[in-house]
């Protein structure tokens, strides 16, 4: 509420409580206003004749006293009046698509900014600048160059089974040259029900365009850009297998494809006759098709040719055929990836690399794998998870240290099973004892007793402490040692002479010195 607002309404409830007699001092405590303010609008009333009942009481909203004068109006500005000067100048600048701050700066007249915009405003100039800055120039398109695609809100449906309200979205593809019209009646706009939409059109075509052109839905961009949009990868493979460009337009700027914005009233008035009876979407896209059939054979209202007849003798020929084989279905799905480093899908539980734990991924599976994408690139691939009787598929890479350890396949497991059974029952009593922390030093400790005891002795030292419930390395190397240690074969005392090295003297001449002393 504005200033001079308030001030009249307070003005109309003073007189009405005045003329209702109500005391002074009851109206100051009621409005919480001062008795001077009461009094000065008691004598007012009185001027105008109100309080007598000779004048009856203005009806709402017209005020009861004239608004005071303000005295600035009645004093010229210096400003306005250099600005009225170039009045045409500035109508002409903004009219060629002139921005207000541009105008400004080359006006050439010294005067504030702020004073430059109110008398823009107060002028009604500043809107006609706006209107000349958004005429979009005319976008062209060739023959088969693009389909252009877009959703707009039919109408409500009643669900006669759950009695709760659902929209009915019109999806609309219209062919940039020919204008020829397509309208597909879907509940939502998710990946399957979009593809499956864009595939009848294309069908209904005959053929594909060069390229698809639309803006930044979910199904079709996963991140929105002005420059690079990341394609979501459901329709970014749907676009491959049909060798077509994406086109995903800027945010914001439905301009550039306004020759698919501009039919969506029209849509809504070519199913206006239908009648608010709801009887299946089937029914409902049969009388549709009927409807878009008898618009395509229409003059188009900007071109004056009829849209049939462009794409019959034109368009149809310049779009591509279509592939030998259709479009396997995939199915898709969001997730976010769990605190354990794994994802549900179909529910099953992949495993993924524990740097995503959190991150929002998205799963694009067929009858073998599972492809996970990860902003708009693969990060993972797993082999589909058939077997009813298993939940979750962990990748060995993904595994912590100490579970890769427990497998059949690791280092430790491997050397234990080679010195025996129970030793590798050991080790993996070892692991399992670890919580998360590999304790190296005994496991390498038992398996390094092979060097001073027999596999045996070690295989029976393990299994009694196994019995024991002491798994420990050094009731391990006790419980060896009970036996005799392992002994080495000797060597066999060599007959040959030892090999001559230039370091070493042979013994004839120490003989021969020898010889020499006793002589």
């Amino acid at each position: 509420m504005t200033r001079n607002n308030r001030r009249r309404q307070l003005e109309r409830k003073i007189v009405e409580y005045l003329m209702a007699g109500e005391s002074l001092r009851w109206i100051v405590k009621k409005l919480k206003t001062g008795d001077r303010k009461v009094k000065r609008i008691r004598e007012k009333a009185e001027e105008y004749g109100y309080l007598s009942g000779q004048v009856p009481l203005p009806l709402f909203p017209e005020s009861v006293f004239p608004d005071p004068v303000d005295g600035r109006s009645e004093r010229e500005n210096e400003n306005d009046i250099l600005l009225d000067s170039k009045k045409d100048w500035l109508i002409e600048r903004l009219a060629a698509g002139w921005r207000p701050i541009t105008v400004f700066e080359e006006i050439g007249l010294k005067v504030s900014r702020s004073a430059f915009y109110r008398f823009l405003h107060r002028e009604q100039l500043y809107s006609l600048g706006q209107t000349y800055r958004r005429v979009v120039p005319e976008i062209v398109h060739t023959p088969g160059e693009s389909l252009l695609l877009d959703w707009g809100k039919l109408r409500d449906v009643i669900d006669a089974e759950s009695g709760k309200k659902k929209t009915l979205w019109a999806f609309v593809g219209v062919l940039g040259f020919s204008r020829y019209l397509m309208v597909r009646l879907v509940w939502t706009n998710d990946i399957p029900t979009t593809l499956n939409a864009i595939e009848h059109m294309l069908r209904e075509l005959g053929g594909v365009p060069a390229k698809l052109t639309s803006d930044n839905p979910k199904c079709f961009v996963v991140e929105a850009s002005r420059y690079e949009p990341i394609l979501n990868p459901a329709f970014e493979r749907f676009a491959q297998h049909y060798a077509v460009t994406v086109e995903c337009l800027p945010p914001r700027d439905p301009q550039k494809k306004g020759k698919v914005e501009r039919p969506m009233n029209y849509v809504r008035r070519l199913y206006e006759a239908h009648g608010s009876d709801w009887l299946g979407l089937e029914e409902s896209q049969n009388y549709m098709d009927k409807k878009v059939a008898l618009a395509n054979e229409r003059r188009h209202g900007t071109t004056l040719r009829r849209p049939i007849d462009d794409f019959v003798n034109v368009e149809a020929n310049s779009l591509k055929p279509l592939p030998a084989l259709g479009f396997e279905r995939e199915e898709y799905a969001e997730g976010t990836v769990r605190k354990d480093g794994h994802f549900r899908f179909a529910n099953k539980y992949y495993s993924l690399d524990e740097n995503y734990i959190g991150r929002n991924i998205f799963i694009l599976a067929n009858q073998k794998q599972v492809v996970v994408y990860f902003a708009g690139r693969i990060i993972e691939v797993h082999e589909r998870l058939w077997d009813p009787y298993r939940s979750k598929q962990t990748k060995n890479h993904h595994k912590k240290p100490w579970e890769q350890a427990l497998q059949d396949d690791s280092i430790y497991r491997q050397r234990a099973a080679a010195i025996g059974p129970d030793v590798e029952r050991m080790i993996v009593i070892l692991l399992q004892q670890g919580n998360g922390f590999i304790d190296t030093r005994k496991i390498w400790g038992i398996l390094s007793l092979d060097k001073t005891y027999s596999q045996s002795a070690i295989n029976r030292a393990c299994r009694e402490a196994i019995q024991l419930q002491s798994f420990s390395y050094r009731t391990v190397k006790t419980l060896a040692s009970l036996e005799p240690k392992r002994q080495e074969p000797l060597e066999e005392k060599s007959t040959q002479a030892p090999k001559e090295n230039k370091f070493i003297r042979p013994l004839s001449e120490y003989q021969k010195q020898l010889e020499l002393l006793i002589n």
